[in-house]
């Protein structure tokens, strides 16, 4: 009995522990493994919100495009010389900051890391890998960075690539009845179409409507598009003056009245029916269209023919005189050149044309009497254009679209649109 009880208890003794030793390896491998799957989701934890830093960085470099289309339709690598091309704005102009712009695009082109909260670096950074664009959309791939566990050491990244449908402006709206550098705006000034400024316009001080400088009773539709409004914008500059095709036909200053086209053998139009007149200077006066009393300038054309006068000195429409055109929209183009540096309108002239001129100053556009039954019909693009020293203002009435002026549509988007697909690239 004694050596069966002393056998027992010798096989017990190594089994205890060998369970015991087993016992051990399953807590240790457990307590292993806990701590593994603590740091897999602490891991996984930095690298969600590094994704969601990634995609913070998205939000705000579309929300950067959105205000500044004009670097929407570029490479990111064009962004600062399209900046550099720019006048400063005044800086409540629409809380365009152009300064500020240029820095954070700076900042985007060298690829620096941008703290979504200066005061917070635990909240993560960001930074733009690149932004390409091609046929209407931009791809755009940023980088998100955030410290795990609160540190400096031990960083979680992420990168992201979105694509950006980038809208075109030139779809949704009709062309600027007037457009000018800078304009100083009557109280009293009847704009039939949009008004479109490169910098923020002088204002009446009196705006009782909330519209400033347009009273409300002068502000109507153009195909149910609202454009009666305002548009402040230096991001989008009035066309380059049009240089004249090197077969147009050379006119003497227009003095005296004229009918165009000349029953002439040599005015003949082009294949598209437009006729094309280079129109000469007056030393003396510095004009190239001096009209004045009775004088006129008559248009003549058939079907959807077009005049187009390209001016080497500056334009005085004045006088009792009506440009007479047979269309519904203006099929006369009047085109600035450099040296086109004044425009006159006044008294009781009538005119619809497109007058382009890109650095002349409008100034004396007034009636003398008032004769509401006068007006520029068409559209008027200038430098500047200033109407508060005039007695009876000349309303505009926007007519006709980019092609009857004979100029490319803009090509500035009017939106980005929501992101269309996103990817998430493993660092």
């Amino acid at each position: 009995m004694n050596n069966q009880k002393s056998t027992q208890t010798g096989f017990a003794m190594p089994l205890a522990l060998g369970l015991g030793l087993v016992m051990i390896i399953v807590a240790a491998s457990m307590i292993g493994r806990s701590q593994s799957d603590r740091s897999t989701t602490a891991s996984q934890r930095e690298i969600n919100r590094a994704l969601s830093v990634s995609e913070a960085g998205v939000i705000r470099v579309q929300s950067f495009l959105d205000r500044h289309k004009i670097l929407a339709n570029k490479d990111l690598d064009r962004w600062s010389n399209t900046l550099d091309d720019l006048s400063l704005p005044q800086s409540s102009c629409r809380l365009i900051n152009l300064a500020s712009a240029k820095q954070q695009t700076g900042l985007f082109e060298n690829s620096t890391w941008i703290d979504l909260d200066n005061r917070d670096r635990n909240k993560g950074r960001y930074r733009i890998i690149n932004y390409k664009y091609e046929n209407g959309v931009g791809k755009l791939t940023v980088a998100g960075e955030i410290d795990a566990y609160n540190t400096t050491q031990n960083t979680s990244k992420s990168t992201l690539t979105v694509a950006l449908p980038i809208g075109s402006e030139s779809a949704t709206i009709a062309p600027p009845a007037l457009w000018a550098n800078t304009f100083n705006l009557s109280a009293n000034q009847k704009i039939t179409g949009q008004i479109r400024g490169v910098v923020c316009p002088q204002l009446p001080a009196t705006d009782s409507d909330g519209i400033a400088g347009v009273d409300v009773s002068n502000v109507e539709l153009i195909s149910s598009v609202p454009s009666g409004q305002i548009i402040a914008d230096p991001f989008t500059l009035i066309p380059l003056a049009k240089d004249p095709p090197t077969n147009a036909i050379l006119l003497p200053a227009l003095t005296t009245s004229i009918t165009l086209p000349r029953p002439n053998p040599s005015d003949i139009p082009d294949a598209r029916g437009e006729y094309h007149y280079l129109v000469d200077i007056d030393i003396s006066s510095g004009y190239s269209i001096k009209l004045q009393d009775i004088d006129r300038l008559t248009v003549n054309l058939v079907g959807n023919q077009k005049v187009n006068l390209y001016l080497k000195g500056n334009l005085d429409l004045a006088g009792s005189q009506t440009i007479n055109v047979n269309a519904a929209h203006p099929n006369l183009r009047i085109y600035g050149s450099s040296q086109t540096v004044k425009l006159i309108i006044k008294d009781t002239a009538s005119i619809t044309a497109f007058i382009h001129a890109p650095f002349a100053d409008a100034k004396s556009i007034h009636s003398s009497p008032p004769n509401p039954s006068k007006n520029i019909t068409g559209a008027v693009w200038v430098n500047s254009w200033d109407s508060t020293t005039s007695l009876n203002e000349i309303p505009i009435v926007q007519s006709g679209n980019w092609s009857d002026f004979g100029i490319s549509k803009l090509k500035q988007p009017s939106q980005i649109s929501p992101i269309s697909y996103w990817q998430r690239i493993e660092n």
